[in-house]
């Protein structure tokens, strides 16, 4: 029987839309792990956020968080894995969002730790959302420079706008080929996200690793955003939710229910 690996995203596959994971589908979960199954999460989530989200999932090898900039272990919220940017790509993004007015957060690690940083003063609806969210986050520190945004070895850059306000830096960014983004609306607001982070790091690259290590021949990963493709592009069986980006299902095995309905775990009960 082949060693199958199975990958589900976070927001919009494996979580409701009031942002848990329903206590019968940890249950699901947890029952087949303990019986042997390969499960993990491949998340744009940072690693504090997911490894939140997830902590009553005994998963059996690291989660996948920053669509795949890094690898982490839910039950010390150690990252195994960080992928950074080289000197020379740090200055091509620089170079592609200088004097840029739509303010943004550059993750960094500095001195081994992990900080989020962002200018003093710098403000918009999304913005100030996140900072209001995420006011008891020790990572975050406001700087008083640009040349202070950039200190320590950076791995992940967030600015959240309007759509409007975010597209053309989007274009500036998408033709580098210094770097990858991934720009989408988010899942519980109005504003667009823009994430830039390092050239090799994708859900499908990081996923790739982990089945080898494992020595895993199948792949099945379930999904619903735009930032999945690359997962979905290298698996073996792809099943999109029925909330999923009308582009995603085009490339789907298959679809299955929404995000609020347990549909990953019901649909693992019926195929394992």
């Amino acid at each position: 029987m082949n060693k199958t690996l199975y990958v589900t995203d976070l927001d919009g596959t494996l979580m409701r839309d009031d942002k848990t994971i329903s206590p019968e589908t940890i249950r699901i979960l947890n029952a087949f792990i303990d019986q042997g199954m390969l499960f993990t999460c491949a998340t744009a989530r940072s690693a504090n956020s997911a490894c939140k989200i997830t902590r009553d999932i005994r998963f059996p090898l690291p989660i996948i968080v920053r669509n795949g900039t890094m690898l982490a272990d839910v039950s010390s919220q150690n990252r195994t894995e960080i992928l950074q940017f080289t000197h020379e790509e740090v200055s091509a993004v620089r170079q592609c969002i200088s004097g840029e007015s739509v303010p943004g957060f550059v993750t960094s690690y500095i001195h081994g730790n992990e900080e989020i940083l962002y200018r003093k003063g710098a403000s918009n609806k999304g913005f100030d959302h996140y900072l209001a969210n995420h006011a008891d986050d020790k990572r975050l520190r406001a700087v008083s420079t640009e040349e202070e945004l950039y200190q320590g070895a950076p791995c992940y850059f967030t600015f959240i706008a309007e759509r409007s306000d975010l597209e053309p830096l989007f274009k500036r960014v998408n033709s580098c080929d210094q770097c990858s983004c991934i720009f989408q609306k988010d899942k519980y607001r109005g504003e667009y996200w823009l994430e830039i982070f390092p050239k090799g790091a994708t859900k499908a690259n990081a996923i790739l690793r982990l089945k080898q290590k494992y020595g895993c021949e199948k792949l099945v990963v379930f999904g619903d955003s735009l930032n999945d493709i690359s997962m979905f592009q290298i698996a073996d069986e792809a099943y999109a939710m029925e909330n999923a980006d009308e582009e995603l299902k085009t490339i789907a095995t298959g679809i299955i229910g929404d995000n609020n309905s347990d549909s990953v775990a019901e649909w693992l009960k019926t195929h394992i």
